[in-house]
């Protein structure tokens, strides 16, 4: 992860922690800020106030999910510092239009305030400016009620190394960080049926329903089993390479069919498509290390052998 993606990601904390401050005395002592910042209080100010501060909380809250996501894009950011400009716009409207309705006191917070977010806007967009997309191009997306996560990465060995890892199951949990071990149960290419472990002791069966030798395979997950641990109601994978001219390029696709209403579905691939992104991307970079650094092998061994 590039030093600016991180140093985007403090100033998103910051900026939510700011957020957070800002929203405490709305909530907690509207009463008592409402003076504070209007000249003349009307009855509905308080209310108004801490309608405010929620919408500051959930403005928190959600800067602050962003900063935890290490994948963080420049698109991300810039959401962020749109929203902070606005506060900012309305900020400058308020005191130039509606100065009068606010005390002394009220001008000098409500700038403040402002200025404090400025400073937020301007680092939080400096800083995504030199953010650097991760190797892997990583997509995750709802079509149609099902869930499409696709990676895609480059890799600096030949095609038939490349498909030697992509079909060593066993070793596919050394790179996977949400697996703990895979074991093939039975078979050998279509119709190969392998179980896999979580880390937190849940299991899964799959079998294999597509094989190109050298080119695809893929699996289907037996979700309809009574013990599938998951909130899929169908879920496959395709695994595919093909020549590159660094090397070759492989792609790993899953397709899932969440369960439940509409509305979970929505709310569930809202939440986890930064997780799944998050997974491919570190699966593709640690595989690709493994393919790179078995073709590195392979060389010296030809080269020793040479000799």
């Amino acid at each position: 992860m590039s030093s600016s993606a991180n140093a985007a990601r403090r100033f998103l904390k910051m900026n939510s922690l700011f957020s957070v401050l800002t929203a405490a005395p709305l909530l907690l002592a509207a009463g008592m800020v409402a003076p504070l910042l209007f000249a003349v209080p009307v009855d509905w100010a308080a209310m108004a106030l801490r309608g405010l501060g929620i919408g500051l909380l959930g403005f928190a809250g959600l800067v602050y999910a962003l900063s935890r996501y290490r994948f963080v894009s420049r698109a991300m950011v810039h959401e962020i510092v749109f929203l902070d400009v606005l506060w900012i716009i309305g900020s400058v409207v308020l005191i130039a239009a509606f100065g009068q309705v606010l005390t002394a006191t009220g001008v000098a917070i409500v700038a403040a305030v402002a200025l404090v977010v400025a400073f937020f806007a301007i680092s939080q967009f400096l800083s995504a400016a030199r953010i650097e997309r991760p190797v892997p191009v990583a997509r995750v997306e709802m079509r149609d009620g099902t869930l499409h996560a696709i990676v895609k990465r480059r890799v600096r060995a030949p095609v038939a190394t490349v498909w030697d890892v992509m079909t060593d199951h066993p070793g596919y949990a050394d790179v996977a960080d949400n697996l703990s071990k895979v074991e093939v149960l039975s078979g050998d290419g279509l119709g190969m049926t392998r179980r896999c472990h979580g880390p937190k002791g849940e299991s899964w069966t799959e079998t294999c329903d597509l094989f190109e030798p050298g080119q695809a395979y893929g699996f289907r997950v037996h979700t309809e089993a009574a013990d599938y641990p998951y909130p899929f109601a169908d879920l496959s994978g395709r695994w595919r390479v093909e020549d590159h001219p660094e090397g070759a390029a492989f792609e790993i696709d899953i397709t899932a069919r969440l369960k439940g209403n509409a509305l979970s579905r929505w709310l569930f691939a809202t939440m986890a498509g930064p997780q799944f992104r998050t997974i491919l991307i570190d699966l593709a970079d640690a595989w690709a290390a493994r393919m790179e650094r078995e073709a590195g092998l392979q060389a010296d061994n030809k080269a020793v052998a040479g000799e």
